[in-house]
């Protein structure tokens, strides 16, 4: 015995409303009427329904017309009767559309005392799982590059064989597969057809899904509307793709996402209207509405490392009418304390962005006091996926270590970094790696003491089953001189914390100087981690880190830490709320952290 969901889909749409008005007309005939608030009027009639699992129960109270008639103050024992039976009916189809096909509904009415009770009782049988899936496209013959298109839609499929078939994940899968296959080149990709044969005695379900590609279509040009303030350089020197290149998705979010930044504008939208029958040259729609030039945010917060944090922010983003973008922060953490202004030049044509900034930061953590002040400038690529950068900084620094002596120190540091970003999401990666190096050089005479500084950091993620996600982490580090002596802590390192050695207190793992804990010449990390996706967005992860800060290299001992945690997606990025235990401290500590650290 075979069953389409798309005959479902109908039964489910249709049959409700014929039930809805013939109940109507009943109603009239027999004269009932709503009853109203103040009259509060005694129940019609009470439905208590049986069904396991829960979230069965749930989907009927919230979809069957019968619950919805229980208002009306005269319904009679003949008009009660319909409803119940039409009731039955619908709630085999609601139980269709979440995977039991088999279901067995029984219904009773009973008269309790001066009520009426409704028994509504389902044994829904074993549900239906997804047996096997095809997937094709229209035109996969014709064009041999839509073979990675097509691989990439079977890998991001979310109805799998041995998942249970409901219409919610059936619709939901199909509208996923269409969005992967438009996510390049093909914007207006479209569904041809669609079947699930359901087998109601072997309890599977087959799935078929042909696609449509449509044309492969190139970028066109950027139509750019709302602008008042700025000149439309502005917004097109930050355009993330060229005209008669490939049409990409992601090279559109990556334009939305730079525009947003630059907290010239309030609201930003970037749209494309991808026509079959139009081949050509895509142009893209860009409408924004300005953002006021100056703005004020005040925020209070939270985290295990810094404890708690009270910032204001003021933002000029016209600077007396340069476009320059002024930005000034007060941040006061229980453990650290700085001021900082940034002006971001406006963008330019060649896609490099200049920022100058200034900062003033006193921190106190680990026996260690420090009181700093930087100024630099600093350029770098707006690309994400490739983005080099240099810069010049200028620090001067105090430090006071618990049972030491204070000293001074003070450097200029010119710096070269670039990051590669290979992930499927720059924000949630569940595939791909991510790698940076960065070069710092401090040369004698304008610092208290020469140093050359290199670090390079490593991470990779990579799906072990469809509900499980594992991900590893490197880095390395270290500061070439004769000694540690004179150089600034902010150029020597530490770790321990939220987002390096869980298990550990913030910035603790370091070299021990009196009774403090200050910086090291020479820097490892490496973490491991596993997360089961419960759902969609929730998910248990399982991990264990290791690392340590030094200036021996027969010092290099990773201090570990291992542990359970929860992650939840977001669209800004992943949550982590972590439990940990350091190995070399025997203490658990409870660590929360968000977005993505690297």
């Amino acid at each position: 015995m075979n069953r389409a969901s798309s005959g479902l889909t109908q039964t489910c749409v249709i049959r409700p409303l014929v039930v809805l008005a013939l109940c109507l007309v009943a109603a009239v005939a027999c004269g009932g009427k709503p009853a109203h608030a103040e009259d509060a009027p005694k129940p019609a009639f009470r439905t208590e329904i049986k069904a396991k699992p829960s979230a069965l129960a749930s989907q009927l109270k919230s979809n069957l017309e019968l619950l919805r008639w229980e208002r009306y103050d005269a319904v009679s024992d003949e008009l009660l009767e319909q409803l119940v039976e039409q009731a039955r009916t619908q709630a085999a189809d609601i139980l269709a559309t979440q995977g039991y096909f088999s279901a067995h509904v029984s219904t009773n009415i009973v008269q309790d005392k001066d009520e009426r009770v409704v028994h509504l009782e389902v044994d829904p049988g074993q549900p239906t799982r997804v047996r096997a899936v095809r997937i094709a496209l229209t035109d996969e013959a014709a064009d041999p590059s839509l073979q990675s298109r097509l691989a990439a839609v079977r890998a991001a499929w979310s109805l799998r064989a041995g998942d249970v078939f409901t219409q919610e994940a059936w619709e939901a899968a199909k509208r996923a597969g269409v969005a992967t296959l438009a996510r390049e080149r093909y914007a207006a990709a479209a569904l041809a057809s669609s079947k699930a044969t359901v087998d109601p005695e072997a309890h599977a379900a087959d799935l078929e899904v042909v696609l449509a590609p449509g044309p492969g279509f190139v970028f066109g040009a950027a139509e750019i509307v709302g602008l008042k303030k700025y000149p439309e350089s502005a917004v097109r020197n930050l355009q993330a793709f060229v005209e008669g290149e490939q049409y990409s998705r992601e090279k559109l979010d990556d334009y939305q996402r730079r525009l947003t930044a630059t907290n010239y504008f309030a609201s930003v939208q970037i749209a494309v209207d991808a026509d079959p029958e139009r081949p050509g040259p895509l142009p893209v729609k860009v409408t924004l509405i300005e953002a006021p030039s100056h703005k004020i945010d005040v925020g209070v917060g939270y985290s295990t490392d810094a404890l708690w944090r009270v910032q204001v922010d003021y933002r000029d983003v016209d600077f007396f009418g340069t476009e320059h973008r002024l930005t000034s922060t007060l941040r006061y953490e229980s453990n650290e304390q700085s001021a900082s202004v940034t002006l971001d030049a406006p963008p330019k044509g060649d896609g490099w962005l200049n920022s100058y900034g200034a900062k003033v930061e006193a921190e106190q953590n680990e026996g260690l006091e420090t009181v700093a002040t930087q100024v630099g400038v600093r350029r770098r690529k707006a690309d994400e996926r490739n983005q080099p950068a240099y810069g010049l900084g200028y620090i001067v620094e105090r430090e006071e270590a618990a049972g030491s002596p204070p000293a001074n120190n003070y450097a200029l540091v010119a710096t070269y970094a670039y990051k590669w970003r290979r992930t499927d999401d720059l924000l949630s990666p569940r595939t791909g790696w991510n790698a940076a190096g960065e070069v710092g050089v401090a040369p004698p005479g304008v610092s208290s003491r020469a140093f050359v500084r290199v670090l390079g950091k490593w991470n990779y993620f990579q799906p072990l089953a469809r509900r499980l996600d594992a991900s590893l982490r490197a880095e390395v580090g270290a500061v070439l001189a004769s000694a540690s002596d004179g150089i600034p802590q902010a150029m020597l390192f530490r770790t321990g914390g939220d987002t390096t050695v869980r298990g550990y207190s913030f910035e603790s793992i370091g070299v021990a100087r009196g009774a403090a804990t200050v910086g090291g010449r020479y820097y490892t990390l490496a973490s491991a981690e596993s997360v089961y996706w419960v759902q969609e967005a929730l998910g248990i992860a399982a991990f264990i880190d290791g690392g340590n800060a030094f200036d021996e290299r027969n010092a290099a001992r990773l201090k570990l830490g291992y542990g359970l945690g929860m992650r939840v997606r977001t669209p800004a990025g992943p949550l982590r709320l972590d439990l940990a235990y350091g190995r070399d401290v025997h203490a658990f500590r409870i660590h929360f952290s968000f977005g993505l650290t690297f």
